[in-house]
């Protein structure tokens, strides 16, 4: 249970504090802020939201900047990916990357704000969910950069045991009504009230991201690009969704479908891995 714990707060509490970096001194996370790795630093990760990236030192692992320029300089060396959502990225001669450059350009907003006139309502519900869902895909991108292991787990057990994954979320959401009737007439649960609602919007979040990937890794199989990086399955997953969300009824079919496998493949985790600690323990 304390692992998951860490995992809940690890995805809020870099969103409460705008330049933060993660807990270990050699992964930067930062919020508005431009990043710089120096000639002489050595670092493991680096992500960006909102600012620009410039590397002339080591990462070890990826450079993601979402909102934001990636630079490298001459002797930039980076043992990973280079990703760059909503920015671009601009290399110098001598940059060393150890693997793909990933690049996703998102047009100026200047064309969606002459398309949505006063007049044209339509306009501005279409510039809505667009906008919605950038944000979206941002946020899942880096919360799955920072910490992949959650997700994997969510979809392979979703993925291995289905029936017990949708009877987990059915009966989550059964149980959710009473347990917010009860805290809402004990004046001892009233202040609970919040944190419930806090904590089950945070795991459809984490399932949905997590559904998504699983929909990317089997569309990756399925055009034969097979070990897909968990990046771009996410993004696939996601798109894919989005995608068929648009489409009338079967579109808010097939998202409450995702959402209660969602929910319940985090249910479901969350209890197998207590029940695998106490059975650690008893041995």
């Amino acid at each position: 249970m304390k692992k998951w714990c860490i995992f809940i707060l690890a995805v809020i509490l870099p969103l409460t504090f705008l330049p933060a970096t993660n807990a270990e001194a050699k992964k930067i996370v930062r919020f508005g802020n431009d990043v710089v790795v120096d000639e002489n630093m050595t670092v493991e990760k680096v992500v960006a939201i909102g600012g620009n990236i410039t590397v002339n030192g080591v990462v070890k692992d990826e450079v993601i900047a979402i909102g934001g320029n990636i630079f490298l300089g001459p002797k930039a060396k980076v043992g990973n990916k280079v990703v760059a959502i909503g920015g671009k990225i601009h290399k110098e001669v001598g940059t060393q990357i150890g693997d793909d450059e990933v690049e996703l350009n998102i047009p100026s907003l200047s064309s969606c704000i002459d398309f949505c006139s006063t007049t044209n309502w339509l306009g501005w519900v279409l510039a809505f969910k667009i906008i919605a869902f950038i944000g979206f895909v941002g946020l899942a991108i880096l919360i799955v950069a920072v910490i992949p292991k959650p997700f994997d787990l969510i979809s392979t057990n979703v993925q291995k045991n289905t029936l017990q994954v949708i009877l987990w979320g059915i009966l989550g959401l059964v149980v959710l009504l009473p347990l917010t009737f009860f805290l809402i007439i004990s004046i001892i649960g009233i202040p609970l009230v919040a944190l419930e609602v806090f904590l089950v919007g945070i795991a459809f979040i984490v399932g949905y991201i997590a559904i998504a990937k699983l929909i990317g890794d089997k569309l990756a199989e399925a055009l034969r690009r097979p070990g897909l990086n968990i990046l771009w399955a996410t993004l696939l997953g996601l798109f894919t969704l989005w995608v068929i969300g648009w489409v009338p009824f079967l579109g808010s079919l097939v998202k409450a479908v995702v959402l209660v496998l969602g929910f319940g493949g985090v249910l479901a985790t969350i209890f197998s891995s207590i029940n695998r600690q106490r059975e650690e323990k008893v041995i």
